[in-house]
């Protein structure tokens, strides 16, 4: 099984020896890490170099028969929105698509967490708005619906650290436990599907 490793830990300054981390445990699996640092690029002008990186990590996930996403937030209450565009392309080709967070918070207490008491406002109809004048998202969701639901959808799984309803199980770590689900170690008994909290009237669409 070959599975595309997604997430902005391309960003570190250790990049390439977490990059190398990562495919040693997929390694312990059984499965071969396909990751944006298996790409040799140097010496390209740096508009040369984002498209290279572009095509490469497409046909990688082209090549892998499952993703693993990092939907840590990232510089916001979010994930990277890199991540969440090979989320979808995973999706669009028919990939089952696996999650991880090292965020056990709903997306909902992320994003009011940021703004002070007096930035938000409650709506008759149960909806916060936000100092922006939007909506806060509320699922009940770790991150952006879409994201959520097209894992669910894939047929994959979502983990996050910590204590909450996205817990990974038997004490894995989250990225671990996608693997353990994706090669087959984990019973669906034993991931089962978190509880979600009821959605309030009239949240956003997306």
């Amino acid at each position: 099984m070959k599975a595309y490793l997604a997430g902005p830990e391309v960003f570190r300054a250790d990049a390439r020896e977490a990059a190398a981390a990562r495919k040693a445990l997929c390694a312990t699996y059984g499965v071969e890490g396909l990751h944006p640092f298996d790409q040799t690029l140097d010496g390209l002008a740096p508009d040369v170099l984002a498209g290279a990186i572009f095509r490469n990590n497409v046909d990688m996930m082209r090549a892998a028969d499952v993703v693993i996403a990092d939907l840590t937030p990232f510089r916001s209450p979010s994930a990277d929105p890199g991540t969440a565009f090979e989320l979808g392309f995973a999706f669009a080709l028919g990939l089952a698509v696996y999650g991880w967070s090292a965020s056990p918070e709903p997306l909902f207490e992320r994003t009011v967490a940021g703004a002070r008491r007096d930035e938000l406002r409650g709506l008759e109809d149960g909806r916060t708005l936000h100092h922006d004048g939007l909506v806060v998202e509320d699922f009940g969701h770790a991150d952006n619906l879409m994201l959520i639901e097209a894992i669910a959808a894939s047929g994959g799984r979502f983990f996050t650290a910590g204590d909450g309803p996205w817990s990974a199980p038997g004490g894995l770590d989250p990225f671990e436990a996608c693997l353990a689900a994706a090669s087959g170690r984990l019973s669906f008994a034993a991931a089962a599907e978190p509880p979600i909290q009821k959605k309030r009237a009239g949240t956003s669409h997306g």
